[in-house]
């Protein structure tokens, strides 16, 4: 294939990725409020330790994914622009690598926390991979 080929697919695949990342940052950006529905209109004096632990560490994760789907968007919309792996590119895709090792090590710790002081004995992270 000619690298003009190359290109005009890359550009192609990453208008689409592009839209399932807005659709992601959307999601997120509808998550995070409904996740402080709680801390605003329940009284804090009827409101568990647990459940305070478990909604306040929602909003976090939820924020750090907000952020990995910002940086993944940003990288495939300078894709679909044309700019293929020029600096500001490559470093979209590193900063999003690195929020989501972020992401990854808040989410192994906030769900070893809910385990030992709350006793969940099942707790799933989104991704599946933390099981206590």
């Amino acid at each position: 294939m000619k690298n003009f080929q190359n290109k005009a697919k890359i550009i192609k695949v990453s208008k689409n990725i592009r839209s399932i990342l807005f659709a992601g940052l959307v999601l997120w950006m509808v998550a995070i409020p409904v996740f402080l529905i709680p801390f605003i209109f329940l009284p804090k004096e009827k409101m568990p330790s647990s459940m305070i632990c478990e909604m306040g560490g929602r909003v976090l994760l939820a924020s750090l994914g907000l952020v990995v789907n910002l940086k993944l968007f940003r990288f495939f919309d300078r894709l679909k622009n044309g700019c293929l792996f020029d600096a500001q590119t490559v470093g979209n895709l590193d900063a999003a690598g690195r929020w989501w090792i972020v992401l990854w090590l808040f989410q192994g710790l906030f769900y070893q926390i809910e385990y030992q002081f709350f006793g969940h004995a099942m707790v799933w992270g989104s991704s599946g991979l933390f099981a206590a």
